[in-house]
């Protein structure tokens, strides 16, 4: 597609790794939300090692990928809600990947109009996240982010451009935090067809809606690292 409107729309990243990770680690830092340390080193990205669990391959897509990146989605609504989707989950794999992994797979999502603003943008986030924790969190820091998509609406579709609304929950904990943070997020996802597949066009996150945590003692951050660094993920790919 020709991206009309091109300079109008650029991306506003509140979202996902910005506004939930960074907001969350971020404010525990200035809050005292770590505790006191020294001598900090990069943070390593901890969790469940992800084992593949087939399932049949769906023609939303996406139907490859490149450098680990999904792309190749269908010209229809599934493929516009699919293409939101991957690129939630790509920023949480760019959230505890390298730095120069996470600004080619911001490149390979985006618009050819918001490439640019998105990869600058998003590396200004992932400079703050990890920077962060380097700064004050203890030595060889362990860095644990997942973002779980809960539910999704199409709030406008075209065969040239939509837009999806993903709800999402994302958890985050530091080696250092005195507790794991979760928050909930609305993510207004708008793609537009673009060579053939939707590319990421412009993106923000709003707070909710939010349900009551239940009312249990949250786990330390050391336990709940240790807990999670022991589970098996999940990753659901084509069969």
């Amino acid at each position: 597609m020709a991206a009309a409107d091109q300079p109008a729309r650029v991306w506003r990243i509140g979202l996902l790794l910005a506004a939930v990770a960074l907001g969350m680690v971020i404010g525990g830092f200035l809050s005292g939300g770590f505790s006191n340390s020294s001598g900090a080193s990069t943070a390593q990205a901890i969790g469940p090692d992800v084992g593949d669990i087939r399932v049949a391959a769906s023609p939303a897509g996406p139907t490859s990928k490149v450098e680990g990146v999904g792309v190749g989605f269908a010209h229809s609504e599934a493929g516009a809600v699919a293409a939101a989707t991957n690129l939630i989950l790509t920023l949480e794999q760019a959230g505890t990947t390298d730095r120069a992994s996470a600004m080619r797979g911001y490149g390979i999502l985006a618009a050819q109009a918001s490439k640019e603003t998105l990869t600058a943008e998003m590396g200004a986030s992932w400079d703050a996240l990890h920077g962060g924790i380097t700064t004050n969190g203890p030595v060889k820091s362990s860095l644990f982010l997942r973002t779980v998509p809960v539910g999704h609406e199409i709030s406008r579709y075209s065969d040239e451009r939509a837009t999806v609304e993903v709800w999402i929950l994302t958890i985050v904990a530091a080696a250092g935090m005195r507790e794991p943070l979760a928050t909930w997020e609305t993510a207004s996802v708008e793609v537009v067809w673009e060579d053939e597949d939707w590319k990421i066009w412009s993106a923000q996150s709003a707070a909710g809606p939010s349900p009551a945590w239940a009312e249990v003692p949250a786990t330390a951050t050391d336990p709940f690292l240790t807990t999670v660094n022991q589970l098996e993920g999940y990753r659901y790919v084509a069969s």
